[in-house]
């Protein structure tokens, strides 16, 4: 490649990184504000719960229909094609809109989707005759911003790690993370099943019924634990710190339970956002299950991590050397190298199980 192919392939990637993490942290200061602080200062709402969700489901459905249906379904996992700027603001509407607004599903497409326009801008700067690898380029770079502050704040480690590989840990792993992508399957069935039903157009009936589900799925949840909403709402990456602290079986089994409902149900009915953060918290969760059900099982933090692993692989197409890739560095970010054997055979388990749909795409009926 030539230094005038490299030039704006690293000015987009940099671009990107800066303007993806500004997006990050403003839609991450968003739902704390709408989803702890508010409720932390109105105490039980089950009416603002409603009125939130409902107000996203019908804010989507006017920005799909009325300012440009320019987002993809987050069956179709991380999609990078070139955006220009009328077509990204009504993908980052939509987007903001229903992760503020409480659907369970992820920031990562809202990085990736200013990392595509940005790189489309760069590569039209520099007249690129082929702007692909620069949009590339560009959104790798925004996507990079969702590790920054992790990265350095340390605060992906999970505490209470193992401090040397422990072989009743490799063993454990395999049935984490089995049920990890079990779940993940049906998650993702439910979904599919439910595209069927509403088709890709913007459809508010399903809009409103999911968001009534979540909300009350939340309400629920909150009257019978005293847990957050957040819990059930959003994608609750903020909680994944606070997670391994509960020692409640029920209320365990009620977010795992609850939370899948509410992820496939956001997945299918027409909001925007992604489909991994949700997924890796209900890993994570149904890992903590395993441990606080399992007399002398896997220790919490170990089945905490390789639930969320297992979550991740089994949601993203990938091939064998990048699932045992992710594995080995997820394990090593969350626990060290002590975790990694473990990682390493939950990302193999998951990757060996049959993903719903075609590996290389998610199927979304017509």
């Amino acid at each position: 490649m030539t230094k005038s192919g490299v030039l704006p392939i690293a000015i987009g990637a940099l671009l990107s990184l800066i303007a993806g993490y500004v997006v990050l942290q403003v839609v991450v200061a968003s739902i704390e504000f709408t989803w702890i602080t508010v409720p932390e200062e109105l105490g039980p709402a089950p009416w603002y719960v409603l009125l939130v969700l409902l107000v996203a489901a019908v804010a989507v459905f006017l920005i799909r229909k009325y300012v440009g249906d320019t987002g993809h379904s987050p069956l179709g996992g991380i999609k990078v094609h070139p955006l220009t700027p009328r077509e990204y603001l009504a993908a980052i509407l939509a987007i903001f809109a229903s992760l503020v607004g409480g659907a369970v599903l992820g920031p990562e497409v809202a990085l990736v989707s200013t990392g595509a326009v940005i790189g489309g801008l760069v590569a039209k700067a520099f007249k690129v005759s082929d702007p692909k690898k620069v949009v590339s380029a560009s959104a790798g770079g925004a996507i990079l911003a969702l590790f920054v502050n992790p990265v350095l704040s340390g605060s992906i480690s999970l505490n209470g790690a193992p401090k040397s590989v422990e072989v009743e840990q490799l063993l454990w792993a395999v049935g984490v993370a089995l049920i990890a992508a079990l779940l993940t399957a049906l998650a993702r069935f439910g979904a599919i099943r439910f595209t069927a039903f509403t088709g890709e157009r913007p459809h508010l009936p399903a809009l409103v019924i999911t968001a009534l589900i979540i909300g009350v799925l939340a309400i629920v949840l909150n009257v019978w634990t005293d847990l957050s909403y957040a819990y059930i709402a959003t994608s609750s990456e903020e909680l994944l710190t606070e997670l391994p602290t509960l020692t409640s079986v029920g209320a365990v089994i009620g977010i795992v339970v609850m939370k899948t409902i509410a992820y496939s149900l956001s997945m299918g009915s027409g909001f925007r956002g992604g489909p991994f953060f949700p997924i890796m918290f209900i890993g994570a969760a149904t890992g903590l299950l395993f441990s606080l059900t399992i007399p002398s099982g896997p220790q919490v933090a170990a089945a905490v991590a390789v639930g969320l692993i297992a979550s991740v692989i089994a949601t993203a197409p990938m091939k064998w050397p990048v699932a045992i890739a992710l594995g080995i560095v997820l394990g090593y970010l969350m626990g060290g190298w002590a975790l990694i054997p473990a990682a390493v055979i939950g990302a193999i388990v998951a990757r060996a199980v049959p993903r719903f749909g075609e590996r290389s795409q998610a199927v979304i009926p017509s």
